[in-house]
C-alpha cells in the first residue's frame, strides 16, 4: 500500500548524520523506544520532504517558510490536526536540540505550530459494529498465518481499548489466555492490566498455535510479521488492518477501535472511573474526550429508558 506521503527519497543528504546524532540524545536522556522513533519518524519525513521539494539543502537553512509550507503539504494531504500537532511537537523538539547544538537561531523562534485541537469540538469517528463484524469474519474465516494473526489483533484492539504502540509491544509472556489478560505497557512506560472476552482468547490461542510454526516462533513478541522474522512495529501492524480493511471497503485506523470501546462501554452502563483504568488515563480530560465521539447517541438512548413524560 503507498504511503499518503508520496515518494520520497531515501537520501537525505547533509540532513541524515543529524538523525543519528538526535537518537543519540534521546537515548541520553532516557527516552523511550516509542518516543523515539515518533521524533524520529516526523524528522526523517520533514528532510525527506524538503530534500524532494528543494526548499533547503542543510538544517541550517531552513526557516519559518519551510515549515509553513510542510505544515500546509500535511494539510493538503488530508492529515488531521491532532496529527499535525504531534509532528509540530516533534520537529520543535529537534530543532530546540539542533540550535543548542550548533548554537544557532531556532526555526521555531519564528514558526507559530498548528494548535492542539480542543476536546470534544470534533468528536473522533467510531467504527460501525457492523463493519467491525465483518472485518472479524473476514480474518477469522482464514486458517493462514495471516489471518490468525490479524484476527488476533483486531479482537484484542476491539475488546481492551489499547493503543496500537501497546499491542504492537506486547510478548507472549506478558498475556495469560485462561485468564484473559494482558500486561500492557502505556504512555510514560508505565504498565496496566487490561482484561479481554472469551472470544479473543480464542482468537489469540488460535494464533499462537499457527505462530508456533513460524521461524521466528522464538521472538518474545507476540505479533511477528507473515515473512520478516522480526517483532511487528506499530507502523506495520497499521498498514495490516488498513489493508484488510480497505478489502472489504471499510475505513479505518487502530485508534477507531480505542474510540469505539470508550463509547461501547460507556453505553452499556460500564463506570467512568472503571474505563479510565482500563485506558491507562490518569487526567478526566481524557474521559470527556472519547466520551465526546458519541454522547449524543447515547443520550437520544438514554430518553427511552428515562421515560421523561411517565404515564402522563
Amino acid at each position: 500500500m503507498t504511503s499518503r506521503r508520496g515518494a520520497l527519497p531515501d537520501n537525505l543528504g547533509a540532513f541524515a548524520p543529524w538523525l543519528d546524532s538526535f537518537d543519540l540524545d534521546l537515548i541520553s536522556r532516557g527516552r523511550s523506544d516509542r518516543t523515539r522513533e515518533m521524533y524520529l519518524d516526523a524528522v526523517r519525513w520533514f528532510a525527506a520532504w524538503l530534500t524532494r521539494e528543494h526548499k533547503a539543502k542543510t538544517w541550517d537553512k531552513v526557516g519559518r517558510d519551510q515549515l509553513r509550507a510542510f505544515f500546509a503539504h500535511m494539510t493538503e494531504l488530508g492529515y488531521q490536526q491532532s496529527y499535525r500537532n504531534n509532528v509540530a511537537r516533534c520537529l520543535q523538539a529537534y530543532f530546540k536540540w539542533w540550535s543548542a547544538e550548533e548554537d544557532l537561531p531556532n526555526p521555531y523562534a519564528t514558526f507559530t505550530p498548528p494548535a492542539a485541537p480542543r476536546f470534544g469540538v470534533h468528536p473522533d469517528k467510531l467504527l460501525d459494529t457492523g463493519d467491525l463484524g465483518r472485518l472479524l469474519k473476514d480474518a477469522e474465516t482464514g486458517r493462514d498465518f495471516e489471518s490468525r494473526r490479524d484476527a488476533a489483533m483486531l479482537r484484542l484492539f476491539a475488546s481492551t481499548g489499547c493503543r496500537l504502540a501497546e499491542i504492537a509491544g506486547l510478548d507472549v509472556s506478558r498475556v495469560d489466555v485462561k485468564a484473559r489478560t494482558a500486561v500492557v505497557t502505556g504512555k510514560g512506560d508505565k504498565t496496566r492490566m487490561v482484561r479481554f472476552d472469551a472470544k479473543t482468547a480464542l482468537a489469540v490461542d488460535r494464533y499462537l498455535r499457527v505462530r508456533a510454526t513460524h521461524p521466528a516462533a522464538d521472538l518474545p513478541a507476540l505479533f511477528i510479521g507473515v515473512r520478516r522474522r522480526v517483532r511487528m512495529t506499530a507502523s506495520g501492524m497499521r498498514r495490516a488492518l488498513v489493508r484488510r480493511a480497505q478489502r472489504l471497503g471499510i475505513k479505518l485506523h487502530p485508534h477507531m477501535l480505542r474510540h469505539t470501546f470508550a463509547h461501547l462501554w460507556l453505553d452499556a452502563g460500564g463506570a467512568e472511573g472503571d474505563l479510565m483504568e482500563l485506558m491507562g488515563w490518569e487526567s478526566p480530560q481524557m474521559l470527556r474526550h472519547y466520551g465526546a465521539s458519541a454522547r449524543g447517541a447515547r443520550a437520544r438512548r438514554a430518553y427511552d429508558r428515562v421515560n421523561v413524560m411517565g404515564d402522563l
